[in-house]
């Protein structure tokens, strides 16, 4: 079935076929844009409720607030290292997905000729303009750990 869907698309004007695969270009696009807002605001929350719960550790709660507190303190960390995982995964599949469209398109348009330009770019500010997705989970998760190895060991 799929064999018959190439071949179909292969049968498309290069016009058509440019806008069909762009299109998908954008949309993957789109699902990374949505998916770094959603972790950048996730991550405001987080680092919120991990100061909150840090700057009251010393008001002298009872027992239970200061167990769950210290709860807090290790569940933060682990939520948001979890989240920077499962953000990045989803870009990396969304950057590989954009790929494999362009490789699909310059494999089976004819589009010499025809005044299109590239379906996504040229190829150096693609590549800077995947940086801040792909690393940003990166630079996240790395502080996350520096905060769970700096506070290793300082509350009970």
């Amino acid at each position: 079935m799929s064999n018959t869907l190439i071949s179909d698309m292969s049968q498309l004007p290069p016009v058509e076929y440019y806008k069909l695969v762009r299109s998908q270009i954008e949309h993957e696009d789109n699902l990374i844009s949505q998916r770094l807002s959603w972790f950048l605001a996730s991550h405001s929350f987080l680092f919120t409720a991990y100061a909150i719960v840090v700057s009251n550790l010393q008001s002298g709660h009872n027992a239970w607030a200061t167990r769950q507190q210290h709860l807090l303190l290790a569940v933060i960390p682990v939520v948001s290292i979890l989240t920077c995982v499962l953000v990045y995964a989803t870009i990396v599949a969304a950057v590989i997905a954009i790929v494999h469209l362009r490789r699909l398109y310059n494999t089976h348009a004819e589009f010499a000729g025809t005044g299109l330009p590239p379906v996504q770019g040229y190829r150096r500010p693609q590549i800077y303009g995947q940086i801040g997705p792909l690393l940003l989970p990166l630079v996240f998760l790395a502080v996350w750990v520096g905060l769970i190895v700096q506070g290793a060991g300082q509350y009970p």
